[in-house]
């Protein structure tokens, strides 16, 4: 709670006044990596350069940066040396580029700072942290009693509900925006596809409709047909956010919706070229994330793979943190089933892979509707743990899919990057952004 009263508070600083803080908070981070980090210790090494080299944020481009690959590839090396276990808070992302990521952050990183991000963000959309909330999402389940209980919890305090979309259908439709109705909430939260699925419905039926004052879209790219539905449907324009496992909270939009502002305080934000070097802004790029506060794992000039622009432009609002703009998210693809059930790619349990052992996967449908998961391993895993790891991504998708689709589950050598270079996990014949279902689900969308 200090830390958002202080959030409160700068957020209404001058540019060049959040710079002095990020430059601050870069310097403790690069002289922490330094000396407690072999990974960041051996970089800098080799550059040439120490942490007195580092002195204000524009420095920052002296240093690598890090991708995916390299942080899986180093991840022993990235742990800081000296953080008790009791502070450590193990995470793994969800994989939604295929490349599950395991990593540590702390309790700080994620609860002191970013769950502050989190409700200044709440805040902009007109919401309080006490308002009644629904997330409409696949609800979150923790391998650890106590952190479950403590997630649990935190919808308590929170006053959150979750309203789980499961497998979305003609049937389950009706009933998710029924409690929405009746719920009575003043602020819903979910993927745009879920909540433009829900629109969609609403706007074809004659039944009573949820009246929010706020939504919170997150988890893709806002497209500008799904914040023209869902304006229309339910009556206030959509407050679109930006987060990652890896960061959490990184950007979210104020009432002007003219771009996200980047949580500036906690983190820097860069957009590169292909060469690794700034663009001017406005510019779509590669985006760089360096977490402020992950001292557990830092991930310094860590290239999230998203693209985007940045708008240093002061915003209608009054604030000068900086904006994003053009964000180009990930857009999960949907299963079609026969029986008329769509099951979107982050609920097909995509994020229990990682711990497995998965290196990479794709999950295809083809013409006929049968669905291939391909799994590339680590090349360190047994071929026992590969069966059962392979029997246990079966049920998995048996059980989001259901029982009317063939499913099968193929371990490969190599899973090849699409030509654009992105790893499209979830790709349908059947299905597609654009609304053209199958026939047996047009009615839904």
């Amino acid at each position: 709670m200090r830390q958002l009263a202080l959030l409160e508070e700068s957020q209404w600083w001058p540019l060049e006044r959040i710079r002095q803080l990020q430059s601050e908070r870069l310097r403790r981070l690069i002289a922490h990596a330094y000396e407690h980090v072999p990974y960041y210790r051996t970089a800098l090494n080799i550059r040439g350069i120490t942490p007195n080299d580092i002195v204000g944020v524009e420095d920052i481009e002296k240093l690598p940066i890090l991708s995916r690959r390299q942080a899986r590839t180093n991840r022993e090396s990235l742990f800081a040396d000296d953080l008790p276990a009791g502070k450590l808070r193990p995470m793994t992302t969800s994989g939604s580029t295929g490349e599950p990521l395991a990593f540590y952050s702390t309790r700080d990183d994620q609860f002191t700072y970013g769950m502050a991000r989190t409700f200044r963000a709440t805040s902009w959309a007109g919401l309080t942290m006490t308002d009644r909330f629904a997330l409409v999402a696949r609800p979150r389940h923790y391998r650890k009693r106590t952190d479950q209980i403590l997630h649990e919890l935190s919808h308590v305090v929170r006053n959150m509900t979750v309203v789980d979309s499961g497998i979305l259908s003609e049937h389950t439709v009706p009933l998710i925006a029924e409690n929405l109705a009746r719920g009575n909430f003043k602020g819903i939260g979910g993927s745009p596809p879920v909540l433009s699925l829900i629109a969609n419905y609403l706007l074809r039926h004659e039944t009573e409709r949820p009246t929010p004052s706020a939504l919170i879209s997150g988890g893709e790219q806002l497209l500008d047909h799904e914040r023209t539905l869902l304006t229309d449907v339910f009556g206030t324009n959509p407050f679109s956010k930006y987060s990652s496992f890896e960061v959490y909270d990184i950007a979210s939009e104020c009432q002007a919706h003219d771009g996200m502002h980047i949580q500036a305080e906690d983190m820097v934000v860069e957009v590169v070229d292909d060469n690794g070097s700034a663009v001017p802004p406005g510019k779509m790029g590669r985006l760089l994330v360096t977490n402020l506060h992950n001292h557990a794992m830092p991930f310094i000039r860590y290239e999230i793979g998203d693209l985007g622009a940045i708008d240093v432009a002061p915003c209608a609002c009054g604030r000068e943190l900086p904006r994003l703009v053009g964000m180009v998210g990930r857009m999960s693809e949907l299963i079609a089933t026969p029986s008329g059930r769509l099951v979107f790619g982050a609920d097909l349990g995509l994020d229990t892979f990682g711990p497995l052992g998965v290196r990479q996967f794709r999950v295809e449908q083809d013409l006929a509707g049968s669905v291939t998961a391909f799994l590339e391993w680590h090349s360190e895993l047994s071929p026992e743990s590969r069966r059962e790891g392979e029997g246990t991504i079966l049920r998995t998708l048996e059980t989001a899919i259901g029982d009317d689709v063939p499913i099968d589950v193929c371990s490969v050598p190599h899973i090849a990057p699409h030509p654009s270079g992105k790893h499209l996990v979830v790709t349908s014949m059947l299905a597609s952004r654009t609304g053209q279902w199958a026939s047996n689900t047009q009615e839904l969308t």
